[in-house]
């Protein structure tokens, strides 16, 4: 353990000296990081906005919704 932090002492000034660059990216990498995990949990929890029950057909109110209105027309189920 004494090994590794010498040696991360004597590595510290390189260390020190690239966050400047880093910090000068942040906010994009927050940005794109941001993007990936709300388009990651959207993948996630999409629901069809269609359902067809009785072989009629219902679109959902919105998509927040549990809620589903007759749309019309006829449809196949596959259960």
């Amino acid at each position: 353990m004494k090994d590794i932090l010498q040696k991360l002492l004597q590595n510290l000034p390189q260390i020190l000296q690239v966050l400047p660059s880093i910090i000068k990216y942040l906010p994009i990498l927050l940005i794109v990081g941001v993007l990936c995990v709300g388009g990651y949990f959207l993948m996630i929890n999409y629901k069809d906005p269609y359902m067809c029950h009785d072989n009629e057909l219902y679109e959902q109110i919105s998509v927040t919704s549990n809620v589903y209105k007759f749309k019309g027309g006829y449809c196949i189920s596959d259960k």
